[in-house]
């Protein structure tokens, strides 16, 4: 009952905030019209005078959206914990850790939102995590529990899920990067636009973000190396999810590598990021779906 009680009040909080978000939107571009309507007669004036009311309005009404947001993702981890860890164990089905990596690849983007202007790309992040919730619960298979062990195969395990999460935010952020440079290229300001920063400050922010996870994706691998060196006395081990996570890591070098010698742009660097995302999705959800998948049959 616990768990049905936290899912529904994880989704509950993302659609209220999904829609406190597209009701903000509306505002801003129905003054947006209005103002651009004015342009040029005696109302301007008093437009100009109102488009500092009207910016504090959208940046309260997008805070407030933000915060029922940010209950949701502490709703949904604590379904997480409930329903992914039993008796100490952690369940690696793929339900239990889309469940678990989409409540923390939602509170990191919340965590991140309180120090980079990404907080209107909820209207984004929260649907998807809802769909991934409702995935992770109706998935029909066998739990997966592992023993924690040590401390530092705890830490790569964390760091692992990082990871992904990081990435995972920098894919989408690619995404609407190319959705915002398309429409300035149209010359057209859809509500959608208007939820998203500065195409300057996008391209900014995907590279945080890639630089960030690469970091994190780096470490996951050396140290799943130096693991499976102690345990099966070789450092690789020629698996699907080992083979598809280095090729993500190698799209993801070869990219910052352009982007260091040749300042290759978001544009361009957007196709990049988006095929190393995949393979690492692939290298662990796609071989995840595929087994649980030939088990249930």
């Amino acid at each position: 009952m616990l768990n049905i009680a936290l899912l529904c009040c994880a989704i509950s909080l993302y659609l209220i905030a999904t829609l406190l978000i597209i009701k903000a939107l509306r505002g801003s571009k129905k003054a947006n019209d209005h103002e651009t309507a004015d342009k040029g007669s005696l109302e301007s004036i008093n437009n100009q005078s109102q488009a500092g009311t009207s910016t504090d309005l959208f940046s309260s009404q997008i805070s407030r959206a933000f915060m029922v947001g940010g209950l949701g993702s502490l709703a949904h981890i604590f379904l997480a914990y409930h329903y992914s860890v039993q008796n100490g164990l952690l369940d690696f089905s793929l339900g239990s850790m889309a469940i678990l990596i989409s409540g923390l690849l939602c509170l990191i983007f919340v965590l991140g939102g309180l120090a980079l202007p990404v907080r209107r790309l909820g209207i984004i992040v929260f649907p998807l995590t809802v769909i991934s919730v409702l995935f992770g619960w109706f998935w029909a298979a066998e739990p997966s529990f592992r023993q924690g062990g040590s401390a530092a195969s705890t830490a790569h395990i964390v760091v692992s899920i990082l990871a992904y999460c990081l990435l995972a935010i920098a894919s989408i952020q690619a995404l609407l990067y190319t959705y915002q440079e398309r429409q300035f290229k149209k010359r057209v300001t859809p509500a959608m636009l208007i939820a998203l920063p500065p195409l300057q400050t996008m391209e900014q922010l995907l590279f945080r973000l890639i630089w960030s996870g690469f970091a994190l994706l780096t470490f996951t691998l050396v140290s799943g190396a130096i693991f499976s060196n102690e345990i099966y006395n070789r450092p690789f081990e020629f698996k699907h999810h080992t083979i598809l996570a280095s090729l993500g890591w190698l799209v993801f070098a070869y990219l910052l590598l352009q982007r260091v010698t040749r300042g290759i742009r978001g544009s361009q660097a957007v196709y990049w990021t988006i095929a190393g995302f995949l393979l690492i999705q692939l290298g662990y959800f796609g071989t995840k779906f595929v087994t649980e998948t030939l088990a249930v049959q």
